[in-house]
């Protein structure tokens, strides 16, 4: 269609459609009726000759056209929005919500530090940081969460850009008197204790890493998995089992209960990259890689080439 038939002022109708799919939820967050976002939709679809929406029993789904269209307009708005300011980014002028997905280690290990980094230079925007799933891969696409951090890579569809922002090592998580603590051990003697993890959502659902260390001859099965850490740390403190955790781990946690034990690996298999996504269509734009930066800066090494 020619653009000049268009009618801009219904894009931000649009914008916020094609990512609620739903009339109701668009008009809470517009601030405006139902009735005045379904008309809007009714002009909308008759501009540019495509329903954009389709009902199936699961609700509804977008059409080509729309899935095209909720793909490449926020990426549009955004650089109109800034091309009409006029200004360079600036993260004190942010308001709204950033939605951060992160998974069992880091949001206990780094939520408040991402937190607080955030909220230092944009003080007016609210962060919810949120519990990373197996929705948060479909939450990414269609922009229910702006970011997500776990470890790298992932296995995640294209469209979502993937980064390296640092690098954790692993350790044993014991109790204070466990006789492994503050030693450095070979991967054959933590086995013989009662082996406890975090399962990662799409990282280790099925298997734990350490199953990586142990030669073919040895015998290995976990104890203990859980998808929150309490658990795992009252059965270490309850018993001999060894906890496999980051160390930074240890920052967050009573250092007076627990210690942790260092397994020797030359091949460095106790270390694991951290992963910043978001959606691709974000590559350029100055508010995502601001954040990128902050995640670059709080968990160490510095990993960002491009």
């Amino acid at each position: 269609m020619n653009l000049q038939q268009l009618d801009l002022n219904l894009l931000k109708t649009l914008s916020v459609l094609l990512q609620e799919k739903n009339t109701n939820r668009t008009a809470e967050r517009l601030n405006t009726s139902q009735p005045a976002v379904s008309r809007n939709l009714a002009k909308l679809r008759d501009q540019l000759g495509d329903p954009l929406f389709v009902r199936q029993s699961r609700g509804l789904k977008l059409t080509p056209k729309g899935e095209e269209l909720a793909d490449r307009l926020p990426k549009v708005l955004e650089d109109l929005s800034e091309a009409l300011s006029g200004e360079q980014f600036s993260p004190e002028k942010l308001v709204g919500v950033i939605k951060i997905a992160l998974n069992g280690f880091l949001i206990e290990t780094h939520g408040h530090r991402l937190y607080e980094a955030i909220t230092q230079s944009a003080p007016n925007v609210t962060v919810e940081l949120l519990n990373y799933s197996t929705k948060t891969t479909a939450e990414l696409m269609n922009g229910e969460v702006d970011f997500a951090l776990s470890y790298y890579p992932l296995d995640a569809p294209k469209e979502l850009r993937q980064v390296a922002v640092g690098l954790l090592d692993y350790v044993g998580i014991v109790r204070k008197s466990h006789v492994l603590a503050q030693r450095t051990v070979l991967v054959h003697e933590v086995i013989e204790y009662d082996i406890g993890g975090l399962i990662i959502p799409e990282f280790n659902n099925r298997r734990m890493l350490l199953e990586d260390f142990v030669e073919t001859q040895d015998y290995f099965r976990p104890k203990l998995r859980s998808h929150v850490i309490n658990p795992l740390l009252r059965a270490v403190s309850s018993s001999d089992m060894v906890f496999v955790a980051p160390k930074s781990l240890m920052q967050v946690i009573d250092n007076d209960r627990y210690s942790y034990v260092e397994v020797h690996d030359v091949e460095k298999r106790n270390q694991t990259k951290v992963g910043l996504v978001y959606n691709s269509k974000y590559l350029r734009s100055a508010k995502f890689r601001w954040v990128e930066s902050i995640c670059d800066a709080i968990i160490p090494p510095d990993m960002l080439k491009d």
